[in-house]
């Protein structure tokens, strides 16, 4: 499971949940306004909530700046392939 930390209504997070979702990848959403652990580590790694999102899977932590479809997709392979060593 991933957890995406942002903020309802943040452009960069609404695209990483529709990317997700469209990708089949399981995900909570944190939302930082009510969660002060979640607001922490996206005011650590990426500034501003409205500047990038935070992704955590498999104890790992990613920040994404600049959203794009070369990052979302160069994340989603990082991601895959740490699934299937996994799962190996």
């Amino acid at each position: 499971m991933v957890r995406l930390y942002g903020i309802p209504g943040c452009g960069p997070c609404e695209i990483v949940k529709m990317f997700l979702a469209q990708k089949g990848v399981p995900f909570e959403f944190v939302n930082a306004r009510q969660d002060p652990e979640a607001a922490r580590k996206i005011s650590e790694l990426v500034g501003s909530p409205t500047a990038g999102v935070v992704l955590e899977w498999n104890g790992k932590v990613e920040a994404i700046r600049g959203v794009s479809p070369a990052t979302l997709n160069a994340w989603l392979a990082r991601y895959q392939a740490e699934q299937t060593l996994a799962s190996s």
